[in-house]
């Protein structure tokens, strides 16, 4: 099976102004995020960003139905995304993937280096791996050509490579 790492598109710029240091996207429970949009705005189906020791991966509810089909491992926290002006707002949800031991060692510089050592066994279609100073959540073929298919905004793919033996 081949994999991707799922990653938001740098040129959709609306995921970039939200503080990822808001106590919400640690917390367990429902929250608000203000952000920088107005109605006409096109946001993006997935975004993330980091704190000091911290990821959040966000998605809107769109992405959320698709991910629901493929793994019911996904905790998934809601959060409305509102605007500071315009007071517009998004449902989107905060989700936190299983993280899978499967990486091999050897060639950690950048996001198209990645190598997987084989197929995790019990979340194959979608899970996250984690590296020193990165985490990515990484999608089977068959989930990435569903999300393609569905014409979902701002998500953008890069192949993994595969190695020797299966994942712990």
């Amino acid at each position: 099976m081949e994999y991707f790492i799922m990653l938001p598109d740098e040129r959709v710029p609306l995921y970039k102004n939200l503080d990822y240091s808001n106590p919400g996207f640690q917390e367990k429970e429902p929250f608000v995020a203000y952000g920088d949009f107005s109605e006409e705005d096109q946001f993006p189906d997935f975004f993330y960003g980091k704190t000091m020791f911290h990821f959040c991966f966000c998605i809107t509810d769109r992405l959320k139905d698709v991910l629901d089909v493929y793994s019911s491992n996904i905790q998934a926290i809601p959060f409305f995304l509102t605007d500071k002006s315009y007071r517009s707002q998004i449902v989107c949800w905060r989700i936190d993937c299983p993280v899978e031991d499967c990486l091999l060692a050897e060639g950690w510089e950048k996001e198209n280096s990645l190598t997987l050592r084989g197929i995790p066994e019990e979340n194959p279609y979608i899970f996250r791996v984690v590296r020193e100073k990165a985490q990515y959540i990484i999608v089977s073929l068959e989930l990435a050509e569903n999300i393609l298919r569905r014409r979902l905004y701002g998500v953008r793919f890069i192949p993994v490579r595969k190695g020797g033996s299966l994942c712990q």
